[in-house]
């Protein structure tokens, strides 16, 4: 039986320059944000969806930046007061989000951004936290691992525990390449490799990752 102890890494990531963030920071390098999730909103289309938080005195000349953006979907207003404002926001960028998954590794969120970087605590064991790291590197990503050490949070808690179907249809997802960027296989593809409709596969991959990868705190 395995009991390693999970450990918790704290990195800080560069986002990528064809990120909207990176492109806010460039013109606004003192906004204080904070990523409140980031999930997957459409696997067939590699779009995610997160919801963000902003604080700062001129917060309709961020927004026009971020609405006129490339590599944003869709975006809907939450929460807005005159130096803050609160907004889900669905963009295609997946290659962090499914970085983590691939290597099943936890995101302990909220995660705060900083002058273009996001600031991550990450929770798995050991060797998955080795296998992402270089993973990033492989990819240039550009990253400074800021600590590591032993983690209180049980990883086997049962809300986080996959059924055997769920491990398989993951395994395979992994195996496949369907969270590799550019996708070796699509949804549709992966479903009919697994016998179930694209729909059923979708909805099964979105509980998956929601169970296994993301810790809300």
């Amino acid at each position: 039986m395995d009991v390693e102890s999970p450990s918790l890494a704290r990195i800080k990531i560069k986002f990528p320059d064809d990120m909207w963030i990176s492109e806010i920071f460039k013109d606004f390098p003192d906004i204080k944000m904070q990523i409140s999730y980031f999930l997957p909103y459409d696997l067939e289309k590699s779009i995610g969806n997160s919801i963000i938080e902003i604080l700062y005195h001129d917060i309709d000349s961020i927004m026009e930046i971020i609405t006129r953006h490339p590599s944003v979907f869709e975006l809907s207003i939450l929460e807005r007061e005159d130096t803050r404002i609160k907004f889900n926001i669905k963009t295609k960028d997946p290659y962090l989000l499914y970085a983590i998954i691939k290597c099943g590794v936890l995101v302990n969120f909220p995660v705060n951004v900083r002058e273009g970087h996001a600031f991550w605590k990450l929770i798995a064991k050991r060797e998955r936290i080795d296998k992402l790291l270089s993973l990033f590197e492989q990819k240039n990503i550009t990253f400074d691992l800021l600590r590591i050490g032993k983690s209180a949070y049980n990883l086997e808690n049962e809300e986080s525990k996959l059924s055997l179907e769920e491990v398989r249809v993951l395994e395979k997802a992994i195996e496949r390449g369907f969270f590799e960027v550019p996708r070796k296989v699509s949804l549709e593809d992966l479903a009919i490799i697994l016998d179930k409709s694209k729909s059923a596969l979708s909805v099964m991959l979105r509980k998956i990752i929601k169970k296994k990868i993301v810790m809300i705190e």
